[in-house]
Protein backbone atom coordinates (compact mmCIF):
# COMPACT_ATOMS: atom_id res chain seq x y z
CA UNK A 1 0.00 0.00 0.00
CA UNK A 2 1.42 3.56 -0.82
CA UNK A 3 2.80 5.60 1.85
CA UNK A 4 1.75 9.46 2.71
CA UNK A 5 5.10 10.47 1.56
CA UNK A 6 4.72 8.67 -1.68
CA UNK A 7 1.49 10.84 -2.14
CA UNK A 8 3.09 13.69 -1.40
CA UNK A 9 6.04 13.31 -3.46
CA UNK A 10 3.08 13.18 -6.53
CA UNK A 11 1.13 16.02 -5.81
CA UNK A 12 3.71 17.52 -4.76
CA UNK A 13 3.02 19.13 -1.52
CA UNK A 14 4.42 18.06 2.18
CA UNK A 15 3.67 15.04 3.80
CA UNK A 16 1.98 16.79 6.90
CA UNK A 17 -0.69 18.09 4.05
CA UNK A 18 -1.18 15.17 3.11
CA UNK A 19 -1.74 13.26 6.19
CA UNK A 20 -4.23 16.28 7.38
CA UNK A 21 -6.03 16.68 3.44
CA UNK A 22 -6.99 12.56 3.91
CA UNK A 23 -8.28 13.04 7.88
CA UNK A 24 -10.34 16.06 6.48
CA UNK A 25 -9.12 18.33 8.60
CA UNK A 26 -11.54 21.27 9.46
CA UNK A 27 -8.32 23.50 10.17
CA UNK A 28 -6.37 22.64 6.88
CA UNK A 29 -6.08 25.51 4.30
CA UNK A 30 -5.34 24.29 0.78
CA UNK A 31 -6.99 25.44 -2.52
CA UNK A 32 -9.61 23.07 -3.77
CA UNK A 33 -7.18 22.09 -6.73
CA UNK A 34 -4.43 21.01 -4.42
CA UNK A 35 -7.14 18.63 -2.56
CA UNK A 36 -7.98 16.93 -5.95
CA UNK A 37 -4.86 16.58 -6.97
CA UNK A 38 -3.80 14.90 -3.43
CA UNK A 39 -7.14 12.84 -3.62
CA UNK A 40 -6.11 11.52 -7.26
CA UNK A 41 -2.87 10.64 -6.49
CA UNK A 42 -4.07 8.90 -3.40
CA UNK A 43 -6.56 6.80 -5.79
CA UNK A 44 -3.58 6.17 -8.38
CA UNK A 45 -1.45 4.76 -5.89
CA UNK A 46 -3.96 2.84 -4.07
CA UNK A 47 -4.31 4.41 -0.83
CA UNK A 48 -6.52 3.26 1.54
CA UNK A 49 -7.09 5.27 4.50
CA UNK A 50 -6.68 3.65 7.63
CA UNK A 51 -9.98 3.66 10.00
CA UNK A 52 -9.38 6.39 12.45
CA UNK A 53 -8.97 5.20 15.94
CA UNK A 54 -11.79 5.88 17.80
CA UNK A 55 -11.03 7.82 21.08
CA UNK A 56 -9.69 6.59 23.71
CA UNK A 57 -13.30 5.94 26.58
CA UNK A 58 -12.94 8.59 29.95
CA UNK A 59 -13.63 6.47 32.57
CA UNK A 60 -15.71 8.21 35.58
CA UNK A 61 -14.82 7.37 39.39
CA UNK A 62 -16.37 8.75 42.55
CA UNK A 63 -15.01 8.99 45.94
CA UNK A 64 -16.91 9.27 48.67
CA UNK A 65 -15.43 10.33 52.05
CA UNK A 66 -16.46 11.94 55.41
CA UNK A 67 -18.18 15.25 55.69
CA UNK A 68 -15.10 17.18 57.48
CA UNK A 69 -12.43 15.16 55.27
CA UNK A 70 -11.74 18.86 53.95
CA UNK A 71 -12.44 21.53 56.58
CA UNK A 72 -9.07 22.51 57.12
CA UNK A 73 -5.41 21.52 55.73
CA UNK A 74 -3.94 21.91 59.53
CA UNK A 75 -6.15 18.91 60.62
CA UNK A 76 -6.94 17.25 57.80
CA UNK A 77 -3.35 17.09 55.48
CA UNK A 78 -3.66 13.46 56.01
CA UNK A 79 -6.96 13.24 53.33
CA UNK A 80 -5.36 16.41 51.03
CA UNK A 81 -2.72 14.81 50.26
CA UNK A 82 -4.29 11.87 49.88
CA UNK A 83 -7.01 13.48 47.43
CA UNK A 84 -3.90 15.29 45.23
CA UNK A 85 -2.61 11.65 45.05
CA UNK A 86 -5.92 10.35 43.46
CA UNK A 87 -6.40 13.83 41.55
CA UNK A 88 -2.73 13.78 40.34
CA UNK A 89 -3.26 9.93 39.17
CA UNK A 90 -6.91 10.85 37.44
CA UNK A 91 -5.54 13.61 35.23
CA UNK A 92 -2.74 10.68 33.98
CA UNK A 93 -4.68 8.28 32.98
CA UNK A 94 -7.43 11.28 31.77
CA UNK A 95 -10.14 9.99 34.26
CA UNK A 96 -12.57 11.79 35.52
CA UNK A 97 -13.03 12.13 39.81
CA UNK A 98 -15.29 13.29 41.87
CA UNK A 99 -15.58 13.75 45.31
CA UNK A 100 -18.60 13.46 47.94
CA UNK A 101 -19.05 13.76 51.31
CA UNK A 102 -21.27 10.46 52.98
CA UNK A 103 -24.31 13.14 53.57
CA UNK A 104 -24.62 14.04 50.00
CA UNK A 105 -24.10 10.39 48.79
CA UNK A 106 -27.62 10.78 46.89
CA UNK A 107 -26.56 13.28 44.65
CA UNK A 108 -23.65 10.70 43.48
CA UNK A 109 -23.80 9.45 40.16
CA UNK A 110 -24.52 5.68 39.91
CA UNK A 111 -23.87 5.06 37.07
CA UNK A 112 -19.59 4.96 36.59
CA UNK A 113 -17.14 2.87 36.23
CA UNK A 114 -16.00 2.35 39.80
CA UNK A 115 -15.81 3.85 43.39
CA UNK A 116 -13.46 4.67 46.20
CA UNK A 117 -14.12 4.70 49.99
CA UNK A 118 -11.60 7.27 51.40
CA UNK A 119 -11.75 7.19 55.30
CA UNK A 120 -12.10 4.98 58.48
CA UNK A 121 -15.56 4.30 58.18
CA UNK A 122 -17.83 1.86 60.52
CA UNK A 123 -18.71 -1.30 58.46
CA UNK A 124 -22.38 0.00 58.70
CA UNK A 125 -21.26 2.82 56.14
CA UNK A 126 -18.63 0.83 54.50
CA UNK A 127 -22.28 -1.30 53.64
CA UNK A 128 -24.09 1.56 52.98
CA UNK A 129 -21.83 3.16 50.20
CA UNK A 130 -21.10 -0.38 49.08
CA UNK A 131 -24.72 -0.93 48.39
CA UNK A 132 -25.64 2.44 46.89
CA UNK A 133 -23.61 1.59 44.00
CA UNK A 134 -24.37 -0.71 41.00
CA UNK A 135 -24.07 -4.26 41.74
CA UNK A 136 -20.72 -5.43 40.41
CA UNK A 137 -19.01 -1.95 39.98
CA UNK A 138 -15.54 -1.87 40.99
CA UNK A 139 -14.52 -0.66 44.46
CA UNK A 140 -11.60 0.66 46.51
CA UNK A 141 -11.60 1.27 50.49
CA UNK A 142 -8.84 3.36 51.43
CA UNK A 143 -8.82 3.18 55.23
CA UNK A 144 -7.40 1.10 58.91
CA UNK A 145 -9.87 -1.76 58.45
CA UNK A 146 -11.90 -2.95 55.13
CA UNK A 147 -15.15 -4.39 56.33
CA UNK A 148 -15.17 -6.59 53.01
CA UNK A 149 -12.20 -7.21 51.60
CA UNK A 150 -13.03 -10.35 49.54
CA UNK A 151 -15.11 -8.06 47.48
CA UNK A 152 -12.99 -4.47 47.45
CA UNK A 153 -9.51 -3.67 46.75
CA UNK A 154 -7.55 -2.57 50.17
CA UNK A 155 -4.76 0.26 50.38
CA UNK A 156 -3.85 1.22 53.60
CA UNK A 157 -0.53 1.77 55.59
CA UNK A 158 1.23 -0.01 58.60
CA UNK A 159 -0.44 1.23 62.29
CA UNK A 160 1.45 -0.96 64.58
CA UNK A 161 4.96 -0.41 62.77
CA UNK A 162 3.83 3.01 63.17
CA UNK A 163 3.86 2.94 66.80
CA UNK A 164 6.60 0.35 67.14
CA UNK A 165 8.72 2.65 65.30
CA UNK A 166 8.08 5.94 66.76
CA UNK A 167 8.20 4.13 70.25
CA UNK A 168 11.77 3.19 69.47
CA UNK A 169 12.23 6.30 68.19
CA UNK A 170 11.73 7.85 71.88
CA UNK A 171 14.00 4.95 73.29
CA UNK A 172 16.79 5.45 71.16
CA UNK A 173 16.71 9.11 72.87
CA UNK A 174 16.77 8.41 75.99
CA UNK A 175 13.25 8.33 76.81
CA UNK A 176 11.57 6.12 79.71
CA UNK A 177 8.66 7.66 81.03
CA UNK A 178 6.17 8.05 77.76
CA UNK A 179 2.46 9.25 77.92
CA UNK A 180 0.29 8.23 74.84
CA UNK A 181 -2.38 10.86 73.35
CA UNK A 182 -5.16 8.92 71.04
CA UNK A 183 -7.81 10.65 68.78
CA UNK A 184 -10.95 8.71 69.72
CA UNK A 185 -12.33 6.23 67.07
CA UNK A 186 -15.89 6.94 66.56
CA UNK A 187 -16.04 5.19 63.31
CA UNK A 188 -14.04 1.57 63.09
CA UNK A 189 -11.46 0.35 62.79
CA UNK A 190 -11.72 -2.69 65.14
CA UNK A 191 -10.44 -2.11 68.88
CA UNK A 192 -7.92 -5.14 68.13
CA UNK A 193 -6.29 -2.47 65.60
CA UNK A 194 -6.65 0.52 67.68
CA UNK A 195 -2.67 2.38 67.81
CA UNK A 196 -3.92 2.77 71.47
CA UNK A 197 -4.06 -1.59 71.34
CA UNK A 198 -0.65 -1.45 70.00
CA UNK A 199 1.23 1.13 72.00
CA UNK A 200 0.25 -1.41 74.97
CA UNK A 201 1.09 -4.00 73.33
CA UNK A 202 4.93 -2.04 72.91
CA UNK A 203 4.45 -1.23 76.19
CA UNK A 204 4.19 -4.74 77.90
CA UNK A 205 7.12 -5.79 75.35
CA UNK A 206 9.57 -3.00 77.28
CA UNK A 207 8.77 -3.25 81.00
CA UNK A 208 11.75 -1.28 81.43
CA UNK A 209 9.74 2.43 80.12
CA UNK A 210 7.18 3.27 82.01
CA UNK A 211 3.85 4.70 80.55
CA UNK A 212 2.77 7.88 82.67
CA UNK A 213 -0.67 7.95 81.03
CA UNK A 214 -2.97 7.27 78.17
CA UNK A 215 -5.09 10.03 77.03
CA UNK A 216 -7.93 9.90 74.09
CA UNK A 217 -10.12 12.78 72.75
CA UNK A 218 -11.53 13.84 69.85
CA UNK A 219 -9.12 14.44 66.71
CA UNK A 220 -7.76 18.15 65.77
CA UNK A 221 -5.51 20.58 66.66
CA UNK A 222 -7.62 21.92 69.42
CA UNK A 223 -8.22 18.54 70.99
CA UNK A 224 -4.63 17.92 71.46
CA UNK A 225 -4.10 21.39 72.93
CA UNK A 226 -6.90 21.18 75.03
CA UNK A 227 -5.97 17.90 76.80
CA UNK A 228 -2.71 18.33 77.75
CA UNK A 229 -3.44 21.58 78.67
CA UNK A 230 -5.41 19.87 81.10
CA UNK A 231 -3.12 17.21 81.45
CA UNK A 232 -0.26 19.58 82.81
CA UNK A 233 -2.46 21.76 84.73
CA UNK A 234 -3.14 18.74 86.97
CA UNK A 235 0.02 17.53 87.39
CA UNK A 236 1.85 20.33 88.48
CA UNK A 237 4.75 18.23 89.60
CA UNK A 238 7.33 18.11 87.46
CA UNK A 239 8.40 14.84 88.44
CA UNK A 240 5.10 13.56 87.45
CA UNK A 241 5.42 14.32 83.68
CA UNK A 242 6.77 12.02 80.96
CA UNK A 243 9.90 13.14 79.43
CA UNK A 244 8.25 11.64 75.81
CA UNK A 245 4.80 11.94 74.09
CA UNK A 246 3.69 10.17 71.40
CA UNK A 247 0.99 10.79 69.36
CA UNK A 248 -1.38 9.01 67.17
CA UNK A 249 -1.27 12.08 64.64
CA UNK A 250 0.48 14.85 63.59
CA UNK A 251 -3.02 17.60 64.19
CA UNK A 252 -3.61 16.24 67.34
CA UNK A 253 1.03 16.19 67.80
CA UNK A 254 0.55 20.35 66.69
CA UNK A 255 -1.95 21.33 69.39
CA UNK A 256 0.40 19.18 71.94
CA UNK A 257 3.38 21.32 70.81
CA UNK A 258 1.44 24.79 71.56
CA UNK A 259 0.40 23.41 74.96
CA UNK A 260 4.13 22.65 76.21
CA UNK A 261 5.14 25.87 74.98
CA UNK A 262 2.51 27.57 76.52
CA UNK A 263 3.41 25.91 79.71
CA UNK A 264 6.99 27.15 79.07
CA UNK A 265 8.37 23.03 78.53
CA UNK A 266 11.04 22.80 76.22
CA UNK A 267 10.38 20.63 73.35
CA UNK A 268 12.89 18.58 73.53
CA UNK A 269 14.83 18.87 76.21
CA UNK A 270 12.36 18.37 78.61
CA UNK A 271 9.98 16.52 77.06
CA UNK A 272 10.28 15.21 73.29
CA UNK A 273 6.73 14.51 71.05
CA UNK A 274 6.41 12.18 67.78
CA UNK A 275 3.52 12.00 65.54
CA UNK A 276 1.44 9.89 62.88
CA UNK A 277 1.10 10.64 59.36
CA UNK A 278 3.37 12.96 57.85
CA UNK A 279 1.47 15.98 57.34
CA UNK A 280 3.27 18.50 55.48
CA UNK A 281 2.55 21.37 57.91
CA UNK A 282 4.74 19.33 60.78
CA UNK A 283 8.07 20.90 59.06
CA UNK A 284 6.60 24.20 59.89
CA UNK A 285 6.05 23.87 63.75
CA UNK A 286 8.20 25.03 66.58
CA UNK A 287 10.19 22.48 66.99
CA UNK A 288 9.59 21.19 63.42
CA UNK A 289 7.52 17.74 64.06
CA UNK A 290 9.54 14.19 64.23
CA UNK A 291 7.06 11.93 62.40
CA UNK A 292 5.92 9.01 60.50
CA UNK A 293 5.34 9.35 56.84
CA UNK A 294 3.09 7.18 55.83
CA UNK A 295 2.71 7.87 52.23
CA UNK A 296 -0.41 9.17 51.99
CA UNK A 297 -0.29 10.77 48.42
CA UNK A 298 1.18 6.98 47.28
CA UNK A 299 -1.81 6.17 48.58
CA UNK A 300 -3.82 8.45 46.48
CA UNK A 301 -1.97 7.29 43.46
CA UNK A 302 -2.29 3.11 44.43
CA UNK A 303 -5.90 3.85 44.88
CA UNK A 304 -7.02 4.97 41.76
CA UNK A 305 -4.33 2.68 40.58
CA UNK A 306 -6.30 -0.39 41.46
CA UNK A 307 -9.51 0.87 40.26
CA UNK A 308 -8.42 1.09 36.71
CA UNK A 309 -7.09 -2.22 36.72
CA UNK A 310 -9.92 -3.28 38.28
CA UNK A 311 -11.86 -1.52 35.05
CA UNK A 312 -9.70 -2.09 32.21
CA UNK A 313 -8.30 -5.65 33.20
CA UNK A 314 -11.73 -7.24 34.75
CA UNK A 315 -9.83 -8.48 37.89
CA UNK A 316 -12.62 -11.01 39.43
CA UNK A 317 -10.16 -10.88 43.09
CA UNK A 318 -9.55 -8.43 45.49
CA UNK A 319 -6.11 -7.02 46.65
CA UNK A 320 -4.40 -5.22 49.55
CA UNK A 321 -1.77 -3.14 49.40
CA UNK A 322 -0.09 -1.85 53.21
CA UNK A 323 1.90 1.01 52.65
CA UNK A 324 5.31 0.41 54.93
CA UNK A 325 6.34 3.89 57.04
CA UNK A 326 9.19 5.50 57.16
CA UNK A 327 10.58 8.36 60.01
CA UNK A 328 10.56 11.31 59.16
CA UNK A 329 13.02 12.59 61.96
CA UNK A 330 12.97 16.59 62.86
CA UNK A 331 14.03 18.23 66.13
CA UNK A 332 11.35 17.59 68.03
CA UNK A 333 12.92 14.31 69.42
Amino acid sequence: MATLMEIAQAANVSKATVSRALRNDPTLSITDETRARINDAATMLGYSAKQQRRPKKMYEVTVIHKDDHFQTRWNNSFYFSMRFGMEQECFKNKVRCSFYPISYIEQAPKNIDGAIIMGNFSPENQELIRTFFHKGTPLVFVGRECAAPEVMDWVTYDAEQCIRIAADNLLKAGRTRILYLGGENLQGPDERTHKIAYFQRFMKEHPDVGCVDILQGQHGADSGYEIISQWLDSHPDANERPDGILVSNDPIAFGVLRALAEHHISVPDDISVVGINGDAPGSTTIPPLTTMNVHTEEMGRTAISCLLEQITKSRTFSTKIQFTPTLIKRSSV
